[in-house]
């Protein structure tokens, strides 16, 4: 009795499964180190990207605090490689009415609705300073009275109509001042508001270096508020500055500086061996500020 013989079984045979997982190691392989280096490259930018953004943030920083100061009118309090302590202009008003003392100015209230004649950029407390711009002839001898406040800003009577813009309300508040105004001042007068503050290199508690900021007050029981910081990190000596007086001659008396020149170097460590990249980035930026007188 003949028999039909037994088609052939469907499967691998050991050389093709093999060839199978050592073709499969290669891709995975392969792959992993691909995803590998696109994880280091991508942390690689990312660090680059904070370097040149602590450059950026700290040159917007100080050109924007900088270059309205004012050193022959004592804007300028300090200075140093590393530092710069100045008068830092925190907001501006318009005097809406005086009392008799001449010492309680009232200015329109803020509106965050409409623009109103009242703006700062931080709320007026005891110690700032105040100057009110004095009529004159000639607009380049105008000159102003210096005050103090002597209490926070208070609500008030309401201001004269003219006062009040479009949409805009009568409401006032009261600044106290420690001295009163000198006599040619008057309803209309522009109102300036400062106070001391300060820019540093300095190392913070993670031993990286920052620009930092911090502002001062004397009727503070410590005057000095916590320096905090603004951009960076930086190496030591990442930041510095020079000051030159009108014959580009390096000065250290506040009242001639005429130029400021900084320069801002950040540097970040890019991690393993990336092809095309260095092991270490570094940048740097030198720009010019020039202040207004």
């Amino acid at each position: 009795m003949l028999t039909k013989p037994h088609g052939r079984r469907a499967g691998f045979t050991l050389v093709e499964m093999l060839i199978g997982v050592v073709v499969s190691s290669i891709v995975g392989a392969a792959t992993l180190a691909l995803t590998v280096h696109h994880e280091r490259l991508a942390r690689a930018l990312d660090r680059i990207l904070i370097a040149r953004r602590a450059i950026r943030e700290a040159s917007d920083a100080l050109r924007y605090d900088l270059r309205t100061l004012a050193p022959r009118r004592q804007d300028i309090y300090a200075i140093g490689e590393t530092f710069v302590e100045f008068r830092l202009s925190a907001g501006f008003a318009v005097v809406c009415a005086l009392d008799s003392t001449r010492s309680v100015v009232s200015v329109p209230a803020r509106s965050s609705s409409v623009p109103s004649l009242t703006s700062w950029i931080v709320a007026p407390e005891a110690g700032d300073s105040a100057m009110v711009l004095l009529p004159a002839v000639d607009p380049d001898s105008a000159t102003w009275s210096n005050a103090q406040l002597n209490s926070p800003p208070t609500r008030g009577r309401p201001c004269p109509a003219e006062f009040a813009g479009a949409g805009d309300s009568t409401a006032s508040l009261v600044l106290r001042l420690t001295t009163p105004l000198a006599a040619r001042a008057g309803i209309g007068a522009a109102i300036r508001l400062f106070r001391r503050a300060r820019y540093e290199l300095y190392r913070a508690s993670d031993g990286a270096w920052y620009l930092g900021f911090q502002d001062c007050l004397a009727t503070r029981a410590t005057p000095c508020a916590i320096i905090q910081p603004v951009a960076g990190p930086y190496p030591p000596r990442g930041i510095q500055f020079r000051f030159l007086d009108s014959t580009a001659t390096s000065t250290a008396v506040p009242s001639r500086v005429a130029r400021i020149d900084v320069v801002v170097r950040s540097t970040a460590t890019l991690g393993p061996r990336i092809p095309g990249l260095p092991p270490a980035f570094s940048d740097s930026v030198l720009f010019t500020i020039t202040p207004r007188d």
